[in-house]
C-alpha cells in the first residue's frame, strides 16, 4: 500500500501500461479469489441452470409450449443482467477497499452494491443497447464503443453518476489510452472465448452437459472476477495518469 502511494508521484500519462493492469488485477484477486470467485459464480447460476433448462431437447416434447420456453428464455436474460450488474458493483467495490489497503468486507461491498443498483443496471442496459445496435452496423462502431465505455461501471459506482454520465465520463477518461484499452478488451474477450470452448468441450466428452456446465459456473465465476478487477484497476490508472489523484482521494466518496 505505501509502495502504490508514494509512486503516485512519478506515474505519469505515458505510464499507463496494460502489463501493470494485468499485474495488479491478478495480485488483486489473489488475495480474496474465494469471495470474489463466490460472488461471481453466485450470478451465473441462476441464470445459467434456467437459460440451460430451456434450451433441452426433452423440454419441447414434454409438453412445454414454445411460449414458455421463450419466457424462460426472458428470464434467464433478466436475471443474467440484474445478478451480473449486482456482482460487478460488490466486486467494484471489493477490490478498491483491496486497493488502499482496507478489509474487504462481503456485507460492506454487497450494500454498496445496493445503493448504485439502479443506476448501474440503468447503465448496464444503456450499454448493451446502443453495442448491438452499432454491431447491427459494423463491428467496428461496437467495439469502438466497448472501448470508450470500458471503466463506465467504475465511474458509476464510485462517482456516483448515472448511465449518460457515467458514460461520458468513461469516454473522457479513456481518451488518449483507447488503443491500449482496445487491446486489454481484446485479449480478455479472447481469452474468455477460446478458455470457454476449451472447458465445455472437454468437460462434455468427459462426463456430459451437466459437468460441462459446472465447469462453466467455476470458469466464469473466476473470469467474471478477473473482469470486474480489471476494469477497476484500469479507472484507477486512468484518474492517476490522467488527473494525479491517489487511491484515498478516488474512494473519498464512500466515507
Amino acid at each position: 500500500m505505501t509502495e502504490m502511494t508514494a509512486s503516485l508521484g512519478s506515474f505519469q500519462e505515458s505510464d499507463f501500461r496494460v502489463g501493470r493492469i494485468l499485474n495488479r488485477t491478478t495480485s488483486v484477486l489473489s488475495r480474496h479469489l474465494p469471495m470474489f470467485f463466490l460472488v461471481s459464480a453466485v450470478a451465473q447460476l441462476p441464470p445459467l441452470l434456467i437459460l440451460k433448462a430451456a434450451a433441452m431437447p426433452e423440454g419441447m416434447t414434454s409438453g412445454h409450449s414454445l411460449g414458455r420456453v421463450l419466457a424462460m428464455i426472458g428470464i434467464g436474460i433478466v436475471l443474467t443482467l440484474v445478478l451480473s450488474v449486482l456482482s460487478q458493483a460488490i466486486l467494484l467495490y471489493g477490490a478498491f477497499q483491496d486497493m488502499r489497503g482496507r478489509q474487504v468486507s462481503l456485507v460492506e461491498s454487497l450494500e454498496v452494491g445496493l445503493r448504485r443498483f439502479l443506476p448501474i443496471v440503468g447503465l448496464a442496459i444503456a450499454m448493451t443497447v446502443l453495442v448491438m445496435l452499432a454491431a447491427i452496423l459494423l463491428v467496428v462502431p461496437a467495439m469502438i464503443l466497448f472501448t470508450m465505455w470500458f471503466v463506465a461501471a467504475p465511474v458509476c459506482v464510485v462517482e456516483q453518476l448515472g448511465p449518460s454520465n457515467s458514460m461520458r465520463r468513461s469516454t473522457q477518461l479513456t481518451k488518449g489510452h483507447r488503443w491500449k484499452i482496445f487491446g486489454l478488451g481484446l485479449l480478455l474477450l479472447l481469452i474468455s472465448v477460446v478458455a470457454d470452448h476449451a472447458i465445455t468441450a472437454s468437460l462434455t466428452a468427459i462426463g456430459g452437459e451437466w459437468l460441462a456446465m459446472a465447469g462453466q459456473v467455476i470458469w466464469t465465476g473466476i473470469w467474471g472476477a478477473f473482469y470486474a478487477v480489471a476494469a477497476v484497476v484500469t479507472y484507477h490508472d486512468l484518474r492517476v495518469a490522467k488527473e494525479g489523484v491517489d487511491i484515498h482521494q478516488i474512494t473519498a466518496v464512500f466515507e
